[in-house]
């Protein structure tokens, strides 16, 4: 018998983190061009919404056939939701359902409905934004990818963590914060490797990005100067008001599902009470219509009066979540920023109006933190959206006064809630969930199992430790081994023991599905 390969696995590894970086290259490409696709389409819809509603103002009668082609509007997005069940929402939930093993998609019918269902939602004037689909958007590219080259599963989950990373740059010209987000609140692993394969799809679609919509950043914000010191404490209040104002947040979209639930519409007409607000809106308040970027445009250009901000802010939220909660294909994320720049605004005018503008803009992070509980993303985002950099002390309080105040309110984060909802309605499937996995898990200092045998480790009745690499050098796991910190454990488990796979680990080492 001979040999037919030898090789040292150091050099494996190194040719492995090299053809992922390729790969997140190409899957950068398509989810750029993917997302640029989406984004020039929810702009022609938001701008074509705001002509009709123009003409609609000058004259009336045209109203009639409106209200029609909105209610065609509103069964035709509930057509698509029933059809296609993830192409509905955010889309963001579904990633992290699927990389976590959780549920399954079919790539090409995820695209088509959400294209077609973001679309359709934009020409009806709901307010919803386009980042969240374009992070679903770009995690399929990465699924189609992962199927054209015929990786494993394993393989599939870091293409889809780097297609959601370029979904989200594309969306707001933010690389740095697409990586991060896809880390922290998608694959929730931070390891050097998966970093790496991110960083370049996020990268290669800022590219695709900017060379269609240019280098301006998503949001003109006018010259941002430094805060003294003595405005600080008004900074904490800000954090302590956007961590209260993201509970409010949570609280209305529970209230809106309870709402819808106890109407009990059939699949088709859910839509249809949004779809209503907004057609009563666009005669009377047509400024809430749409994701919001002329709000944020009037709010930067002239003061207002105190009562119309808040009016603003009560309309534009109620909106935003009758809108979301209706299940039609569209995000949260600029929703949530424009309302938490309506509330920066509201709040500078009345302590410090010589700094609204910055204002708007700690405002716009805290809430997004207090919503979504990421705050190093709203933190980057916000700095890459504006180009500005001399501000991140107050920028950095007030987010983690947000975080903490929302975490001490005791409302979850709001996608894992949504997560949550959508496990709900799945339906056991033992075939799939028995499916073998792999998960490498690194131990950090501060671990228990850090100084302990392999064999007195309590792992779920089925997972085997197959392999250890120590400072890379590869041990192999016996029941004697003494496990130490930074040790990397490769785990196979059925896909169905993750989540006791996740309980071991969760507080004691930083887990990785590679």
């Amino acid at each position: 018998m001979s040999f037919l390969k030898i090789e040292t696995l150091r050099s494996r590894s190194l040719r492995t983190d090299s053809t992922l970086l390729l790969e997140g290259v190409l899957v950068g490409l398509l989810a750029g061009g993917a997302g640029v696709i989406y984004r020039l389409l929810i702009s022609w819809c938001e701008d074509s919404v705001s002509y009709l509603a123009q003409l609609a103002a000058l004259d009336w009668s045209r109203l009639p056939l409106i209200l029609i082609a909105f209610c065609i509007g509103a069964i035709a997005l509930g057509a698509i939701v029933r059809h296609e069940p993830y192409a509905g929402g955010s889309g963001i939930p579904q990633v992290t359902a699927e990389i976590t093993g959780r549920i399954q998609t079919s790539p090409l019918s995820v695209l088509l409905h959400k294209y077609l269902g973001g679309t359709i939602a934009a020409l009806c004037g709901l307010s919803l934004g386009r980042e969240g689909p374009s992070i679903q958007l770009g995690a399929m590219c990465g699924k189609l990818v992962a199927r054209g080259l015929k990786h494993n599963y394993i393989r599939a989950q870091n293409l889809m963590s780097c297609g959601a990373a370029a979904g989200l740059s594309v969306a707001f010209n933010a690389p740095v914060s697409g990586v991060l987000f896809s880390l922290e609140e998608i694959h929730k692993t931070i390891t050097k490797r998966l970093i790496i394969s991110c960083f370049a799809a996020a990268l290669t679609a800022d590219v695709v990005s900017q060379y269609v919509f240019g280098l301006a950043p998503i949001f003109h914000f006018p010259e941002i100067g430094k805060m003294p010191v003595s405005m600080y404490p008004w900074v904490v209040l800000l954090g302590i008001v956007s961590g209260c104002m993201g509970a409010v947040y949570f609280w209305g979209l529970r209230g809106c599902y309870y709402v819808y639930g106890k109407l009990n519409l059939y699949i088709l007409l859910r839509p249809l009470p949004a779809i209503l607000c907004s057609f009563v809106l666009m005669l009377f308040f047509p400024i809430v219509l749409g994701g919001g970027h002329p709000i944020l445009g009037q709010l930067l250009n002239a003061p207002h009066a105190l009562w119309w901000l808040l009016l603003l802010l009560v309309v534009k939220t109620a909106f935003s979540l009758i809108s979301f909660a209706s299940g039609v294909p569209g995000g949260i994320f600029l929703p949530i920023l424009i309302q938490g720049a309506i509330l920066g605004c509201l709040f500078g005018q009345i302590v410090a109006p010589e700094y609204v503008v910055l204002f708007i803009v700690l405002a716009m992070a805290g809430y997004l933190t207090a919503v979504v509980r990421s705050p190093l993303t709203s933190l980057l985002l916000l700095f890459e959206m504006t180009q500005r950099i001399s501000y991140f002390l107050p920028l950095a309080i007030c987010c983690l006064l947000a975080y903490y105040t929302a975490n001490a309110l005791g409302t979850p984060p709001i996608y894992e809630y949504l997560l949550q909802n959508i496990l709900r309605k799945e339906k056991p499937r033992p075939d799939f969930d028995t499916t073998m996995m792999q998960v490498t898990a690194v131990v950090s200092d501060h671990s228990p199992l850090a100084g302990t045998a392999l064999r007195d480790i309590a792992l779920p009745p089925h997972a085997l430790v197959i392999a250890i690499d120590r400072q890379g050098v590869a041990v192999v796991p016996r029941g004697e081994t003494e496990i130490q910190a930074h040790d990397q454990l490769v785990f196979v488990l059925p896909r169905n023991q993750i989540g006791a796979l996740e309980a071991l680990l969760d507080e004691t080492t930083e887990y990785e599905q590679p």
